[in-house]
């Protein structure tokens, strides 16, 4: 029974409520049934209401008292309720841990069978973690968080249990965190990060009603000075999963250097910032009964047990799973340029350590339930001590106001500290925990639920990450992309594009600037996510409406292309059409002919026989050969645009043509003697210029010839990094570089996997970082950083645009290759010590060939 609620409103009835089914004569479910569906409705939603939360415990304390012996049916849906509160509502857990001492209070008996089930709970989870065949699913956060969580709640029952075995508890996983920590003394365990990380954490929450037990805060510091002197902290650098490759807008913390110094600060001054923290629950909290203590002793798995799962690399679950590679802060809202103060609680602080993680296992646990996560998350507040966030809803210029008025006063936002942690789920490298479409329709819930709210805070994310895109990480800046054009769409294409003109109006030139491609990205995409163009077109200002044409490549290269088929005749650039097939039309002298193809295509499979085909060809060559400058070339282009016109009303129209005219095109190819890779490349041209005013559905479709084995991978990736008069698109197209990434990963999957392509792509970005460093003309010493031109530069960008849209080449295709690198770091390790050597031979340049060097040397980290 999950704890999530499930939309329950509560009925105050001059605040009394009895919870004895009232049921009608003929109503035919069983009493225990009935209680249930009220009782547990109020359990999962305890302390969302302030007001009636002292009678909740009341009457739900009671009613489990009186009912917990009776039925085998209610004590299991009463535990099966606490437990998913717990693990899945970690704010709840205070409230919980009072529901149960208030039930211990009334009986002992009741109280130690439900602290048995959590134990034994807790036993499950220890046995889970090196459980090969344990299988996850997307909710599940991983033995070891579950593992946190149960301590956590236990440690909340301090007045109910013996203290020696809850200092026991703590002291078999610091000492197993540190064996851990000591297998490889020169490298980190992710494991053993985790472990110590979590229950530091949790140790405040041995105070929560027992602030003034001096015998408790004796242990406590013994823990905390063990820990201290017997558990090496390890500084881990790793730029390949840095979020951005230069000049970070704010120094990251590690949650591992951070959550010592938290614990003892949140401890101090007579826990002083424990009392601002938490609710003061202790006049709720009834007196308990002799300290009950657990049946067996918990037994944890042993080093060499947990050794080969100590990676977190198993896939044993989501937030675990975020261990695998060093944790740390991620922002979004910096303090304010104007007031110089924080929305966001820092994670340098207990308090803001915890929300953070609190929000992550809501995110993480409940994804079965976008709603509620959504409703959860912004109402956390409820939870903890009043006046620790500002008013929900205030905005920067409100605050500002406020914080003159009264420097004392908080500035923290919920909203800020909400959505920022969604979004540090969005942009986590190496790996996101979820699919990208849980945490964009969550964000858009958010959103829903205050639009007035949360709208405000959405926009200075997308400035803040706008403002940083020059080095924000190359995968990074398409997960921006996504998140930013699902919500505009989302909110009727409005944004206040002004903001970016001066940007477009001094860059607009640029091919390679960041924020130039990203907003020629954005409103491609856009105009592909809606069917009423003039909704996107309407939203624009003038100086963006240039990017509204959403060629591939411009007119005037397309027209190139097809003129270069031909000599001694000129092609109609009037009767050049989108998503039609050019060379149908009448100014062509072999028009009929393709006609007559486009004929046989219709046909049924069992209908068509490929000699007319072929008979089409030869007749087409003798007729108009003289014409024509390679025939070969040619003739794979038409069939293959024929096709492709055919089924051009849909993708799955177009896998169908494609599909059943496979063997026909392979019969024709095959007799051509051509070397491969120039027949593919001549199929994959033909495609993307074909679809040249919606490059995404040409790389689509060129999937349907790759799996069919017309084209290759690296075919695809070949002419996607192809250099057309100076430009490389597959730089600086999201659709090609959505293509790059969707066709690695596909090989990375596969079984009969082979690194030869992987090495093609290192190396083809190497040679384009090499060939820029070259044209840049600089020192071997030299640093290429592209300069931060901002109002008050002096650079005269018009004159330097040429230099700096190489500067800027170089930039992202060291982004890319540092991106791959990361993306696909089990293909790369294998051959990390040959690409050091390709590095070496192809790059002079000091400080890249060190960058790459140090990159391939991360790898094994990741």
């Amino acid at each position: 029974m999950s704890g999530v609620k499930r939309r329950h409103d509560f009925d105050d009835d001059d605040g009394y409520r009895d919870y004895r089914p009232r049921m009608p004569k003929r109503q035919r479910i069983p009493p225990v049934v009935q209680l249930c569906k009220e009782m547990m409705p109020d359990i999962r939603t305890i302390g969302e209401s302030v007001k009636a939360f002292e009678e909740d415990i009341k009457f739900l304390s009671e009613a489990i008292v009186n009912e917990f012996g009776n039925e085998k049916y209610f004590r299991t849906a009463l535990l099966s309720t606490l437990y998913a509160v717990v693990v899945e509502q970690p704010q709840k857990q205070p409230a919980i841990a009072l529901l149960t001492m208030a039930v211990n209070s009334g009986s002992p008996t009741t109280g130690k069978s439900i602290l048995n089930f959590f134990f034994t709970k807790l036993q499950e989870w220890a046995d889970h973690s090196i459980d090969d065949s344990f299988e996850v699913t997307s909710n599940e956060t991983g033995a070891w968080n579950k593992i946190k969580l149960l301590l956590r709640f236990l440690s909340l029952l301090s007045p109910m249990v013996l203290q020696d075995e809850l200092i026991l508890l703590y002291k078999k996983l610091f000492e197993l965190s540190v064996e851990l920590n000591n297998l490889h003394p020169e490298k980190r365990n992710p494991l053993s990060e985790a472990i110590y990380t979590n229950t530091l954490l949790d140790i405040p929450y041995l105070f929560f009603f027992e602030r003034t037990n001096e015998s408790l805060r004796e242990n406590v510091a013994e823990l905390i000075s063990y820990v201290e002197t017997q558990y090496q902290v390890k500084q881990t650098n790793i730029s390949l999963i840095k979020e951005y490759n230069k000049n970070p807008p704010y120094e990251a913390v590690q949650w591992i250097q951070a959550v010592l110094p938290n614990v003892k600060r949140v401890l101090a001054d007579n826990m002083q910032q424990l009392s601002e923290l938490f609710p003061d629950y202790d006049h709720l909290l009834p007196e308990q009964p002799e300290s009950q203590g657990f049946n067996d002793p918990l037994n944890l798995p042993t080093v060499t047990q947990l050794e080969s799962f100590s990676g977190l690399d198993k896939g044993l679950g989501s937030v675990d799973g975020m261990w695998k590679t060093p944790r740390h802060s991620f922002r979004v809202y910096l303090p304010n340029s104007i007031g110089e103060f924080e929305t966001v609680i820092p994670l340098t602080t207990y308090a803001g350590m915890l929300f953070d993680d609190i929000i992550i296992d809501i995110v993480e646990s409940v994804e079965f339930n976008r709603k509620e996560v959504a409703r959860q998350v912004i109402t956390l507040d409820l939870f903890f001590k009043p006046g620790i966030f500002t008013e929900p809803g205030q905005s920067i210029a409100q605050l500002v106001a406020l914080h003159e008025e009264n420097p004392i006063i908080s500035t923290f936002k919920i909203e800020d500290l909400a959505i920022e942690n969604i979004l540090s789920l969005i942009f986590k490298l190496p790996t996101v925990s979820q699919s990208f479409a849980y945490f964009y329709t969550l964000l858009v819930e958010i959103c829903q639920n205050s639009p007035k709210a949360i709208a405000p805070v959405f926009g200075r994310a997308f400035r803040f990450f706008y403002n940083n895109l020059d080095s924000l990480d190359l995968e990074l800046k398409l997960r921006y992309l996504d998140w930013f054009s699902i919500q505009v769409s989302n909110f009727n294409f409005s944004w206040k594009w002004n903001e970016w003109e001066d940007d477009s109006m001094k860059f607009g030139e640029s091919f390679y600037n960041p924020k130039v491609t990203f907003m020629r990205n954005l409103i491609r995409k856009e105009l592909r996510l809606t069917s009423n163009r003039p909704d996107v077109e309407d939203s624009l200002t003038d100086e963006f409406k240039k990017y509204l044409d959403s060629s591939f490549i411009p007119k005037d290269q397309l027209l190139q292309y097809y003129q270069s088929f031909f000599k001694d005749f000129q092609v109609d650039p009037e009767l050049l059409r989108d998503n039609d097939l050019y060379f149908r039309q009448d100014c062509f002298p072999f028009h009929e002919k393709v006609q007559r193809l486009l004929d046989y295509f219709h046909k049924q499979p069992l209908d068509r026989n490929v000699n007319e085909i072929e008979s089409i060809l030869k007749e087409l060559q003798a007729d108009h050969g003289e014409i024509i400058v390679d025939f070969n070339r040619f003739a794979v282009t038409l069939l293959t645009q024929t096709l492709v016109y055919c089924g051009n009303r849909s993708i799955s129209h177009a896998n169908k043509y494609i599909s059943d005219s496979r063997n026909e095109l392979e019969e024709l190819f095959s007799k051509m003697e051509l070397a491969q890779d120039l027949k593919e490349l001549w199929i994959i041209e033909a495609v993307i210029r074909y679809w040249n005013c919606n490059s995404q559905n040409g790389f689509l479709i060129i999937d349907t010839f790759k799996n069919g084995d017309m084209v290759s991978i690296k075919s695809v990736l070949n002419f996607s990094f192809l250099d057309v008069n100076d430009k490389n698109w597959g730089l600086v197209d999201a659709t090609s570089i959505e293509s790059t990434i969707r066709n690695l990963t596909e090989l990375s999957l596969r079984k009969d996997i082979s690194v030869e392509t992987f090495e093609f792509i290192f190396e083809r970005l190497v040679s384009i970082v090499g060939d820029v460093i070259t044209k840049l003309e600089v020192s071997l010493e030299e640093e290429i950083v592209a300069p931060d031109i901002d109002e008050g530069s002096m650079i005269d960008v018009s004159a330097e645009l040429p230099r700096l849209d190489l500067t800027w080449k170089y930039e992202i295709s060291m982004s890319f290759i540092k991106s791959i690198l990361r993306k696909y770091s089990d293909e790369y390790l294998s051959m990390s010590e040959r690409l050091k050597t390709v590095t070496d031979s192809n790059i002079s340049h000091a400080p890249t060939r060190t960058l790459l060097q140090q990159w391939l040397t991360e790898l094994e980290q990741l």
